[in-house]
């Protein structure tokens, strides 16, 4: 549990620290995602050296930022990260991610409604990017309750061996226009939105 006064941003359930690597231990042992269009979110099997040199390596990026979600009880639950951080157009982008058991309660929602705060304000940042697989409305539609605006698309690509059955099982048949079958692997559709400050000072009323 990480001390109060290491808190960058509170929102009203969760708060925002940087990620450390005793972190790194916490995250590698999260319950897996069972549904397998989500096994890309699950954490690579790493030996505590490994783990080492994974945090080593991210965290002298000079273009990359990593920060821990907490609940209120100081629990890990999630991460948030920053690439290609532009200190000129005063840009980066977003990846995110939560414990599986830990989805659907609201927390992704008010620890990113936290973070914006402090990206926009705190930081005085100018946009905030982050791209989202189609198929993937859960996450969309929050992105687009906090002010994300779809500006294009783009296709990523991925052994198949992360998404099997998606061209089998008869019940991803309506996900199918998502997806691309390729030799050994699978192209996926990703949606890209941008947050600007204007528009995060519009939804929030400021």
């Amino acid at each position: 549990m990480e001390l109060v006064n290491q808190l960058l941003v509170r929102g009203e359930r969760t708060a925002i620290r940087r990620f450390t690597r005793a972190d790194v231990d916490e995250w590698v042992s999260w319950p897996r995602h069972s549904d397998p269009l989500f096994q890309d979110y699950n954490s690579p099997h790493l030996k505590p050296r490994d783990r080492d040199l994974w945090y080593a390596e991210r965290a002298a990026r000079p273009d990359h930022a990593m920060y821990a979600i907490q609940d209120a009880d100081g629990h890990l639950i999630g991460r948030l990260f920053l690439r290609h951080i532009d200190s000129v157009l005063k840009s980066a982008v977003l990846g995110v991610d939560l414990r599986s058991d830990r989805l659907d309660q609201g927390l992704g929602t008010d620890a990113l409604r936290a973070f914006n705060g402090y990206f926009f304000d705190d930081l005085q940042q100018d946009t905030l990017k982050l791209d989202v697989a189609a198929y993937n409305d859960r996450a969309r539609r929050v992105y687009e309750k906090l002010g994300w605006v779809r500006v294009g698309e783009h296709w990523n690509t991925y052994p198949s061996i992360f998404m099997p059955g998606v061209f089998e099982d008869p019940a991803m048949e309506p996900l199918r226009p998502y997806f691309r079958e390729g030799p050994g692997s699978i192209s996926v559709l990703h949606y890209d939105m941008d947050l600007t400050q204007q528009r995060w000072r519009e939804v929030n009323g400021r």
